[in-house]
C-alpha cells in the first residue's frame, strides 16, 4: 500500500514536497502507520525514533511544488502534514 505523505516548508518561496511513501517502510522506522502519523501531528519523538524532516531525506519526493517568493519571518515551518490512505 502506498501513502501520500505532503510537508510545507516555507522559506522564501512556500514549497510543497509530496511523498508516495510505503507502508512496510514506515513500519520499519516507526513500528506503525498509526504511530507515524502521531509525529506527523506533534507527538514527541520516543527513544530511537528518527525526526520526520531526517526520515523524509532519505526519500526524493514524487512532487515538489513551488510558490511564488513571499517574504515571511522564519526559515522553516512545517505547517500542515496529513497522509491519505
Amino acid at each position: 500500500m502506498s501513502i501520500k505523505v505532503s510537508v510545507v516548508e516555507k522559506k522564501v518561496t512556500e514549497i510543497v514536497n509530496q511523498y508516495n511513501l510505503d507502508e512496510y517502510y514506515i513500519n520499519e522506522s516507526y513500528g506503525s502507520v498509526k504511530r507515524f502519523n502521531q509525529l506527523v501531528n506533534g507527538d514527541e519523538l520516543k527513544n530511537g525514533e528518527v525526526p520526520i524532516p531526517v526520515f523524509l531525506s532519505e526519500i526524493r519526493p514524487n512532487n515538489i511544488i513551488k510558490t511564488p517568493e513571499k517574504p515571511i519571518k522564519d526559515n522553516l515551518i512545517i505547517e500542515a502534514g496529513y497522509i491519505q490512505h
